[in-house]
């Protein structure tokens, strides 16, 4: 199927690989719609267990592949979702660029630049479009706050702080093993650098980070705490905080919050809670939607159209160099220009 042909009858043939990751999430939004449909799943290493997603009821009918490989010689996808261990990613996201699939990936991307580099020169040769799965851009209290700063109502953005913390859980064994874990930064960092773009257009120059294993000494290899700061196009300072700590009878699961502070007002976000305010000049009052927005189905209906897909790219390696900083004890300096649009 050519997907530069796409109209209204078309049905995008998607595929999965992996056990692991927001998968569902892309599954949610696809369950009502004749856009697309699953034609298989596998597991992206030996032992992997693919029964959670693929008895989701989007997937429910789709065969079970016993390697990515054979899935991808038989039903030669339109797009791929790559949902697994973060050291899998890679590997897999290059697998499917070679077998001609767009991609839908679970962050992060790569696990050092060098592979980052490669997967994205993979897409540019293949003309594909990879996107990550940074589902709070879905969250009306975000989208409601990205308008207003984006709109000027706050004025010149001079100030963000991000946040966000996850519970513990139940972790796998694996979390506690860097070369396949990643990191927290990569994991969960790439989310506070994702709103603060996603809201402010802004992207990173530069970062001082620091992280600490310091309440789950079960688990010394997996960073449960860090802090960091970025310096933004435009002169603008960022601070984040990360962490997997939040207290498991906490409402929701994860607790995502951005503050903007601008020239003549100051915006604060929940994604968690959907709430969003705005402090200005002129006493306005902000309010977010109640609908989430469906980025994954959106993705899929512009592929006819190639957009900029450097987003995922220049956030991972943000991300990644947030990691590097806290690992060295230095400044990073950081190039988002590497993943301009092609």
């Amino acid at each position: 199927m050519s997907l530069g042909n796409l109209s209204e009858t078309t049905v995008i043939r998607i595929a999965c690989v992996g056990g692991f990751g927001h998968a569902i999430s892309v599954f949610d939004e696809l369950t009502f719609t004749a856009v697309a449909g699953s034609v298989g799943i596998a597991p992206a290493y030996a032992g992997e267990d693919t029964d959670g997603f693929s008895s989701h009821p989007w997937m429910r009918e789709a065969p079970v592949f016993p390697s990515l490989e054979a899935m991808l010689e038989e039903k030669r996808p339109d797009v791929l979702v790559v949902s697994t261990r973060p050291d899998r990613i890679a590997s897999c996201a290059l697998a499917g660029l070679a077998a001609g699939c767009h991609l839908i990936v679970e962050k992060p991307i790569a696990l050092d630049l060098g592979t980052l580099q490669s997967v994205h020169a993979a897409a540019r040769n293949a003309k594909r479009q990879v996107m990550a799965m940074l589902s709070m851009r879905s969250l009306p209290a975000f989208i409601a706050a990205r308008e207003a700063v984006r709109g000027g109502r706050i004025g010149k953005p001079v100030l963000v702080n991000t946040r966000k913390s996850y519970k513990w859980g139940k972790r796998a064994a694996w979390f506690n093993d860097r070369s396949k874990y990643g990191g927290t930064w990569p994991w969960i960092g790439i989310h506070n650098l994702d709103m603060a773009y996603f809201v402010t257009g802004l992207r990173a120059l530069r970062v001082v980070a620091a992280h600490a294993n310091a309440a789950h000494p079960d688990f010394p290899e997996c960073e449960d705490a860090g802090t960091a700061v970025f310096s933004l196009e435009n002169g603008v300072q960022m601070t984040a905080s990360v962490d997997l700590c939040r207290p498991g009878n906490a409402a929701t699961w994860g607790d995502d919050w951005i503050r903007v502070v601008g020239s003549m007002g100051v915006i604060e976000a929940n994604g968690s809670t959907g709430h969003v305010t705005i402090l200005a000049e002129n006493g306005e009052k902000l309010e977010a939607g109640t609908a989430p927005v469906p980025i994954y189905l959106d993705f899929l209906r512009s592929l006819h159209d190639p957009s900029d897909d450097s987003d995922s790219f220049q956030l991972t390696a943000a991300a990644l160099a947030a990691r590097e900083s806290a690992d060295s004890g230095g400044p990073i300096p950081i190039n988002p220009a590497l993943w301009n649009k092609r």
